[in-house]
């Protein structure tokens, strides 16, 4: 990744809905690895990138940390720079296992590990924030993939 222009700030969205802006320079050097801190529900993240395509922008989303073990330092973010929460965690969102299986991941399973019922592959399904229009998305995660 290249190096960002000075000034240039990058918007991540909280779970619990508060928006907060980063130094893009900041977040491309501790990018999947510093672990960063929600100033309004305290949750721990860390920040993952998708990278650009054609003449679309990157998009920074976090991953939360609710089930990790705290250890180590965690970087206090500063103060939001929404007011109260615009955005209600989404009770249920619908998602596609990787064997095509339709399954729906309520509130409680974000974050959290699951079984696919049809394949039995684990999934994690994270809640994560679209930057550009503050919608909710689920990122999932194939924790079994890639293990011989």
């Amino acid at each position: 990744m290249s190096q960002a222009p000075a000034g240039e700030k990058v918007r991540i969205r909280c779970l619990c809905g508060l928006a907060h802006n980063l130094s893009k320079t900041q977040v491309l050097d501790g990018l999947a690895r510093k672990r960063r801190k929600c100033s309004g529900c305290k949750r721990r993240f860390i920040l993952f990138c998708t990278p650009a395509e054609g003449h679309h922008h990157e998009k920074f989303s976090p991953m939360f940390l609710e089930d990790v073990p705290s250890m180590g330092d965690t970087q206090e973010m500063a103060i939001s720079a929404d007011g109260p929460p615009s955005t209600a965690i989404p009770k249920k969102m619908p998602f596609q296992c990787a064997c095509g299986c339709r399954l729906v991941a309520v509130s409680r399973m974000y974050g959290r590990k699951t079984r696919c019922p049809k394949c039995g592959l684990r999934i994690v399904p994270h809640l994560t924030y679209n930057p550009d229009d503050g919608k909710p998305v689920l990122t999932l995660e194939f924790p079994d993939r890639g293990k011989n």
